[in-house]
């Protein structure tokens, strides 16, 4: 049953948008769009694990929903100077087709927005640069590894662009004034091999033209090793922020100015800190949670920018 915003308030204990300042998206609100979408990919720790045969996907809903909330947020959000809006889905850009039908729909909304960014393995990201050009301005590609072979054997597919591949793609979208950010996420205990990992993957990037790097230990995971490789590495720490089961730690290597960011897993996508964010899924409708339990309206979007965005 899809409750309003008001039946979170009685579940919830909501924090404060001060207590998050300097996690996650700081003072920002951040709107979240779960294109409908398939995977080529069958990466080892992804905690989507529906497949095609199971995934049920209604786009003509989607899109008609989608400019309602898009509408919902633009016109009664007071504010709207600190909004992002951030891409996701399974694969968002497997049906190119599809992908390009929602830039169109979204680039009249690019002017309330603060930054628009894509989170991607990099799949068809080829075809579609020049179409994302004066829309998304900030591109997230998960890489997982440096090594093409070693990348490969996580994603469970050749289907990925391998190192020439990425440069090459890297400097295209820089060209179109896109900022390109490397992700990766720690599946497994690299122990005394992380110092190894780290400065291999971070020259590797900046070699390439990424912006900087995220790297984030799986989804689930806050096991103890991660704790220990945070504390061996001895370079320059920004910054280490907790909310409840949350934790970002950003670093720099001062030996190339290079910025590196580790984040730490949370214990269940079910007990992930409720913050400043909305999201749209993919049946395009608007709710604040990922589990489509709360949704959110014009009567009660008021409710939501005063707890999280005053």
């Amino acid at each position: 049953m899809i409750m309003n915003i008001t039946g979170l308030l009685k579940d919830y204990k909501l924090i404060n948008i001060q207590e998050t300042r300097g996690i996650g998206h700081g003072d920002s609100l951040s709107v979240k769009v779960v294109i409908p979408c398939y995977c080529q990919a069958k990466c080892k720790f992804c905690f989507n694990k529906l497949t095609q045969a199971t995934q049920q996907h209604n786009y003509e809903e989607f899109f008609n929903n989608l400019v309602k909330s898009l509408d919902l947020i633009v016109e009664n959000l007071t504010d709207k100077r600190n909004i992002s809006l951030d891409i996701t889905g399974n694969e968002p850009t497997f049906d190119i087709e599809i992908f390009k039908k929602f830039l169109n729909i979204i680039a009249p909304y690019k002017k309330y927005f603060n930054k628009v960014v894509m989170t991607t393995n990099g799949f068809h990201l080829k075809e579609l640069v020049p179409y994302m050009k004066d829309v998304i301005d900030i591109v997230n590609i998960s890489i997982h590894h440096y090594d093409y072979d070693e990348r490969m054997d996580i994603f469970g597919t050749r289907l990925i662009p391998n190192n020439d591949e990425l440069k090459t793609l890297v400097n295209n979208l820089n060209d179109n004034n896109i900022t390109v950010t490397a992700v990766t996420v720690l599946y497994k205990e690299y122990d005394n091999d992380f110092r190894k990992f780290f400065d291999n993957f971070t020259f590797w990037a900046k070699d390439l033209g990424f912006k900087d790097v995220r790297m984030r230990s799986n989804f689930y995971s806050n096991d103890p090793w991660i704790d220990k490789i945070l504390y061996d590495i001895h370079i320059e720490e920004e910054s280490l922020n907790s909310v409840n089961a949350l934790t970002t730690k950003i670093i720099k290597d001062k030996r190339n100015g290079y910025e590196t960011r580790i984040l730490k897993g949370v214990e269940s996508i079910l007990k992930y800190v409720i913050g400043p964010e909305l999201v749209i899924d993919d049946d395009g409708m608007l709710y604040v949670d990922y589990n489509k339990k709360y949704s959110i309206d014009e009567k009660t979007i008021n409710i939501f920018e005063n707890i999280y965005v005053k």
